[in-house]
């Protein structure tokens, strides 16, 4: 389970297709970085990529 921190709410996702669509139409994210973390289709990569870019993130089993 993946939980994003937004500033009025959390979103939490089990699926990791939903993770990525929501977080390419939240905060537009794209390019050769991006699309790596979606082939990877891995929530350690997509938890790693929005660390690193400031998004508030917690990672749970």
């Amino acid at each position: 389970m993946l939980i994003i921190q937004l500033e009025n709410e959390d979103k939490e996702f089990d699926l990791f297709d939903q993770a990525i669509k929501f977080c390419e139409e939240e905060f537009g994210f794209e390019g050769e970085a991006w699309d790596h973390v979606v082939k990877s289709l891995s929530f350690s990569e997509l938890y790693y990529f929005l660390e690193d870019d400031g998004i508030c993130v917690i990672s749970k089993p």
